[in-house]
């Protein structure tokens, strides 16, 4: 979570700066996607899409290389069981809304909202899994 939010809200905002319309467009369908996804596996496909996409939009392939590097660490941890719903996320998932308003900051070409949001949105999920590793 350390490296996500040293490299992630600079992303974010060199996203503003250059994602094309069709990369908004598959963001905004990873939104959707992952508010509607059945399982927790199928949510965190969307949201490993919106990430990666939103890497993509960088136009930098060397940090889209150390994201994907990242983002494989990423998956190899086993947070599910940090979960408090095992099925799918709950329909107020904190993820949902901070996506929203990422790809929102994105979208305006606003890079200063765009990386306090991507920002926000890590800082969350640290919370959320230190709290969860404090109960286990």
């Amino acid at each position: 979570m350390r490296t996500r939010l040293l490299i992630e809200p600079v992303v974010a905002r060199l996203a503003a700066l250059s994602a094309t319309s069709e990369q908004i467009a598959e963001m905004r369908l990873c939104l959707r996607k992952s508010f509607t996804a059945p399982s927790w596996r199928q949510y965190e496909n969307w949201d490993n899409r919106l990430h990666r996409v939103i890497a993509e939009s960088t136009q930098n392939t060397l940090l889209l290389a150390l994201l994907d590097t990242l983002n494989a660490v990423r998956r190899a941890v086993a947070w599910g069981r940090l979960r408090h719903n095992k099925v799918k996320p709950d329909p107020d998932h904190h993820s949902f809304a901070e996506h929203e308003a990422l790809v929102d900051a994105i979208e305006d070409r606003d890079m200063d909202r765009a990386a306090k949001c991507m920002r926000r949105h890590l800082e969350t999920v640290e919370r959320n899994l230190l709290r969860a590793l404090a109960d286990d």
